[in-house]
């Protein structure tokens, strides 16, 4: 046996046959009587039907805090997301088995719980809220985070937007309460296999991205979500390049940093981006068209669940456990 088990909330059940594949025992929240885990009025519903199974363990519960897209079957937002982690964080804290011994009676009793219960967010809640821009703002970003962090032992984060200059975060690493994994040099090396490429010039599309990932790149402007425009130089002439970036919506900042690296030299340009996130109004239509401009020229993470590139083109997307099993043990 390992030494420890996971726990998989809905937004990420897609991984339980690849943690099995490595030999860890999974473990899946279970559905209500209408088999689902929303009730009618959209309530959260939250069990471990063999959760005495984890007494004494090293627990890792696994969550996607972010909505569902067509790929899911039920219509979870970020907020169902984060409510069902800690309602699952709860029940580990004091788990009880039941017992029915008459109409509406019931006998309770004390199960021990987990030794140690840690939390991947394979991606952040509230990403683009991780500070206050205008005056009066909520913070939802870091409120979601401290929130799961006193719930539990420690909170890792995939690739997270929140930069490690937060005042929060700092906070929060020195407290030993929270980790961050880097699945940017795996997907690299992903791309690398997939592109043909041979150590190839890392850039980033935007500031933000280089203050993560430490390496040149462009400025960026946005007017909207979907409309940016791409500014600054780099040497790239006759040379293979990577656009690295941590999140992605349409694709739009990607496809324009790499026609503006095509039209400074570059030899070929594929993209690498930790997440991909489906939105509510145009589903995974922005994704599609992004695989196509690109011409197949990008690859990315199951951190998120998606027809685009879990289930249409699996050939793009690294498995995020290959990542996960090397940092966890």
């Amino acid at each position: 046996m390992k030494d420890f088990d996971i726990v998989l909330a809905s937004g990420s059940e897609h991984l339980k046959t690849s943690f099995q594949e490595h030999d860890y025992r999974v473990f899946t929240s279970a559905l209500n009587y209408d088999r689902r885990r929303l009730f009618p009025n959209a309530d959260i519903y939250a069990k471990l039907e063999d959760v005495a199974e984890l007494s004494n363990r090293r627990v890792v519960v696994i969550q996607a805090c972010t909505g569902s897209g067509p790929a899911e079957n039920e219509p979870y937002t970020t907020s169902d997301r984060v409510v069902e982690l800690l309602l699952l964080l709860d029940l580990l804290s004091r788990p009880v088995a039941v017992q029915k011994i008459g109409h509406k009676k019931y006998d309770w009793k004390y199960i021990p719980p987990p030794i140690h219960v840690e939390v991947v967010l394979t991606f952040q809640p509230f990403a683009l809220q991780d500070k206050t821009f205008k005056t009066g703002e909520a913070v939802s970003g870091r409120w979601a985070i401290e929130a799961i962090a006193r719930a539990c032992n420690k909170v890792w984060v995939v690739n997270p937007h929140a930069p490690d200059s937060l005042d929060w975060v700092q906070e929060l690493r020195d407290k030993n309460l929270y980790e961050s994994i880097d699945v940017i040099p795996d997907l690299v090396k992903f791309a690398e296999k997939q592109f043909g490429f041979k150590k190839p010039i890392l850039v980033t599309p935007d500031e933000g991205a280089q203050e993560r990932y430490q390496i040149e790149g462009f400025g960026k402007n946005r007017e909207n979500s979907f409309k940016v425009d791409i500014t600054g130089n780099l040497d790239v002439k006759d040379k293979q390049v990577v656009v690295v970036d941590d999140l992605t919506k349409s694709g739009t900042t990607l496809l324009k940093a790499a026609d503006r690296l095509r039209n400074q030299g570059a030899d070929d340009v594929g993209m690498v981006v930790a997440h991909v996130l489906p939105l509510m109004e145009k589903a995974e239509d922005l994704l599609e068209e992004l695989i196509e401009k690109s011409r197949g020229m990008i690859v990315t993470t199951n951190t998120i669940y998606t027809e685009a590139f879990c289930v249409n083109n699996p050939q793009l997307t690294y498995d995020i456990v290959e990542t996960l099993v090397k940092v966890l043990k």
